[in-house]
């Protein structure tokens, strides 16, 4: 008589960090907190084109990645995307792979065996290469602002944490060597490393002028990346002095520090072959202002009110850009920046308003950024400059104080308590706003992931979200709510689901005369109902016997019911598999034997 073995199904391994090794995933430790005031990081923001040969830490590595394109403590991204299109890919190249970031887990995924340092400039331990993903974000404008948006996070938080990078856009084409998908474009490399000479600064502030010196805020960079407030509409209340110009100086202003290495001040965003090609204009109550850089002021263009004009030459969707106290909107100056650019200015464009929404957290105001211009002219005319044409607009940034509302009541949530690890579980949420204001929802799976914000969804509707657990465990899955205004609710109370290897469990095939059978088990914890199985024969020479199915009304909570196959008549060596399945449960088991006439002889399992 032959004896067969038991067929086990294959099961994938996940890595964890191996120092020195190649892993398929490269879990990444918890970034390290910054503390340093936002405007003092704005302030040391320099590009970096040599390096030490020292490593960079896996901490420090986690902590510009998160603040390049992590999550924040809100559920929100670190930087903005207004139509909620997250189209950048960033491949971290090393000396042993090349890895992408997986945001979702904060997570290096393994992409490419190798050493591919050598590719785009400069010599470094690590390089960044930031690739524009064209399927999701189709227009380049789009793609680059965000990639301009990411790269000035990582510019701050390696200064900050005494590291230094520059934005290269020669050589990206060498990503390609990376083996890149075709939808993916090369847009910049950043290589990172400890700075040969140290950063050397001397506290030197700009120039006064019509508008007050700048000044460091207490809120620091990790703070104002995490509480970043994005408003769609504002209180109208003029805002002051110090306010206007702290802001306008994010935007493309001079630091505050002299840098005594390479004896120059820098500005507060990197340009492409030192040329700054913007003039940016802001526009408030009483009139429109033109900003100058090199001595931080303004000087005014024309008088009046001039936010209906904006209004009406932009598609401003639901945003209520007339109760913007303070708009900025920075012009490409075509006669300065070369087409050839292009995409640069586009980074750039990034740059600034991510510099300014940062700035308004910092100032408690609320900001956020229109890209749809539907008449140039229109708006030169309505800023007072109808005929510099070379002048062409690419966002409107709106800023102001942000209207205090009701957040919405604490969500209810409802789901299953218990499931199987793989599978997909669904669950609902819902809430009410006080002032019927529209909600987004986050749900937190308690697996250190989330759905980011969903929505906005009509108040008093009900959401559904689905999760898959790949790990045993009991979990706490809870949701928050915020309306249009960002204001927050309390974190729904927590349903705990129990994840378990399988909720409907095949134990042990056993053979015999004429039959076979097992043991279906409930793991649950509570009831399962109405439980389909089958026993099916494969192999040999079968003459009767080869399907059996049949259903079990109810198993109750920790229990199992013993299923038995129809009479079996053959001979030769067979495989035996029983399937049970519910609704978004099921499981299988298979074991090999041998029949020979009325006698089955199944090979134990264990």
């Amino acid at each position: 008589m032959l004896i067969f073995n038991v067929i086990f199904p294959i099961l994938g391994n996940t890595n964890s960090i191996t120092k020195g090794l190649v892993t398929e995933q490269y879990p990444l430790p918890p970034p390290l907190s910054i503390e340093m005031v936002l405007e003092e990081s704005i302030s040391r923001r320099m590009s970096v084109r040599s390096f030490t040969g020292e490593s960079i830490s896996d901490e420090e590595l986690s902590t510009i990645l998160w603040a390049a394109y992590g999550y924040t403590e809100n559920g929100t991204r670190s930087i903005y995307s207004p139509d909620e299109k997250y189209s950048t890919i960033i491949y971290v190249i090393r000396s042993d792979a090349t890895y992408k970031y997986i945001p979702e887990n904060h997570t290096l995924s393994l992409f490419k065996n190798g050493n591919y340092l050598y590719l785009g400039q400069y010599d470094s331990p690590i390089k960044f290469g930031l690739v524009w993903d064209m399927n999701i974000a189709e227009d380049e404008m789009r793609g680059m602002s965000e990639v301009g948006m990411i790269c000035q996070n990582i510019y701050l938080d390696a200064n900050a944490l005494d590291l230094g990078t520059v934005t290269t856009g020669m050589y990206v084409e060498d990503l390609y060597e990376l083996g890149i998908p075709s939808n993916e474009k090369p847009a910049i490399i950043m290589p990172l490393g400890h700075p040969s000479s140290p950063y050397d600064f001397t506290y030197d502030p700009l120039p006064e002028s019509n508008l007050p010196s700048v000044i460091n805020n207490s809120i620091s960079l990790e703070d104002s990346i995490n509480n970043r407030l994005i408003s769609n509409e504002w209180d109208d209340i003029p805002l002051t002095i110090i306010e206007q110009s702290q802001l306008i100086w994010g935007s493309y202003g001079y630091s505050y520090l002299y840098d005594n290495v390479n004896n120059k001040r820098h500005r507060t965003l990197p340009s492409a072959i030192s040329i700054y090609p913007y003039k940016v204009f802001a526009a408030n109550h009483s009139g429109v202002f033109q900003y100058s850089p090199s001595d931080h002021s303004i000087i005014e263009i024309t008088q009046g009110d001039k936010r209906e004009q904006i209004r009406d030459s932009i598609e401003y969707n639901n945003i209520t850009i007339t109760s913007a106290s303070w708009i900025i909107i920075p012009f490409l100056d075509t006669n300065v920046g070369q087409p050839q650019y292009q995409g640069f200015w586009y980074y750039e464009v990034g740059a600034i308003t991510h510099n300014v929404i940062l700035e308004a957290t910092a100032l408690n105001l609320g900001a956020n950024v229109i890209y749809e211009i539907l008449d140039e002219n229109g708006l030169r005319s309505a800023l007072g400059i109808p005929s510099q044409t070379n002048l062409i607009p690419l966002s409107i940034i709106p800023i102001g104080g942000p209207i205090i509302s009701n957040p919405p009541k604490k969500p209810d949530i409802s789901g299953p308590s218990s499931g199987s690890k793989g599978e997909e579980y669904s669950f609902t949420a819902s809430t009410t706003d006080p002032n019927g204001d529209q909600v987004y929802y986050l749900f937190d799976w308690g697996d250190d992931s989330n759905t980011g914000w969903l929505g906005p969804y009509t108040s008093g509707s009900e959401i559904n979200a689905s999760h898959i657990w790949g790990e045993l465990g009991d979990y706490n899955v809870k949701v928050q709510a915020k309306d249009v205004y960002s204001s927050t609710s309390e974190w729904s109370d927590p349903i705990i689901i129990n994840i378990l290897e399988n909720l409907l469990e095949v134990k042990l095939i056993s053979g015999g005369l004429f039959k076979v059978k097992s043991f279906i088990k409930n793991n649950d914890v509570s009831d399962i109902n109405n439980i389909q199985w089958s026993i099916d024969i494969d192999g040999g020479l079968i003459i009767l016997g080869k399907r059996t199915t049949g259903l079990i009304s109810i198993i109750p909570s920790g229990d199992e019911t013993k299923i038995v196959s129809n009479m079996i008549l053959g001979f030769g060596a067979i495989n035996v598999k029983i399937t049970a399945e519910m609704p978004e449960v099921s499981n299988m088991r298979e074991q090999s034997g041998f029949v020979f006439l009325l006698l089955i002889t199944i090979n134990p399992s264990g």
